[in-house]
């Protein structure tokens, strides 16, 4: 199926064009609206949203930074393919990085924190209720972040919000192919119970296990790139059916 490329029904009008069409070119991957490793050139781009190719340009260079797309130099820009290996190797340091700061988070959390977590959860859920991988996305990125902030340490951050963006991103065009489904996702209740207990092994046990199982089925199907997977599903059909 041709997937439909408009972005937006008007051309970007703002201040600051660039972080606006990052904001949008992000969401477009993240929707399914640009296929890994589809080429995104700066002067159709230009076009379609009314914008110079420099404006463009940075909005690439901010989505390079963040992981969702690889710019080689005299060929383009495309985006990320998300191989079994980069996924394998983010995810090990995710998981590394995001025990450290769930485990400094928990003794910062407040009352008012934690309600926003439950918050959070319940978008989550509703989400998949509502069969909407955007919202569910979402919810579920500020639920991870809010942890990621209160571990004060700006360093800590930046480098989670670089490491997991392409992350997400794989995830959320997984549920909008049709090739994960949505209540396959790990519930966020046993991390909030986790962060509550403040136990740094309850922690991450409860990370291993929220994070390793959302990607298991792609990293044991043997399909080389996500890519290939879109374009011949019935691997990864066959191997649910084994």
């Amino acid at each position: 199926m041709k997937k439909d490329k408009t972005l937006l029904p008007q051309p970007v009008r703002s201040d600051s064009l660039s972080n606006q069409l990052y904001g949008i070119l992000k969401d477009a991957i993240f929707a399914g609206k640009f296929q890994p490793g589809e080429a995104l050139r700066e002067l159709h781009v230009a076009k379609t949203m009314d914008v110079s190719q420099a404006t463009v340009r940075e909005a690439l260079n901010q989505l390079e930074q963040a992981g969702l797309v690889v710019r080689t130099p005299n060929r383009g820009t495309t985006v990320t393919c998300f191989s079994r290996n980069e996924v394998r190797d983010r995810l090990a340091m995710r998981i590394a990085l995001e025990d450290l700061a769930f485990c400094k988070a928990a003794g910062n959390l407040s009352a008012e924190d934690f309600q926003e977590l439950e918050r959070l959860s319940a978008a989550i859920e509703q989400g998949i209720r509502d069969k909407s991988c955007h919202d569910m996305t979402l919810a579920d990125m500020r639920f991870h972040r809010l942890v990621w902030q209160k571990a004060d340490s700006p360093v800590m951050l930046r480098t989670l919000d670089q490491l997991t963006t392409p992350l997400f991103a794989f995830l959320s065009v997984l549920h909008g192919s049709g090739l994960h489904n949505l209540h396959d996702a790990k519930p966020h209740g046993d991390l909030i119970q986790a962060l509550r207990q403040a136990k740094p092994g309850a922690i991450r046990a409860a990370i291993r296990d929220h994070i390793a199982g959302s990607y298991r089925e792609f990293l044991d199907s043997g399909t080389p790139s996500l890519d290939q997977l879109l374009q011949k599903p019935e691997g990864l059909a066959a191997m649910r059916k084994g």
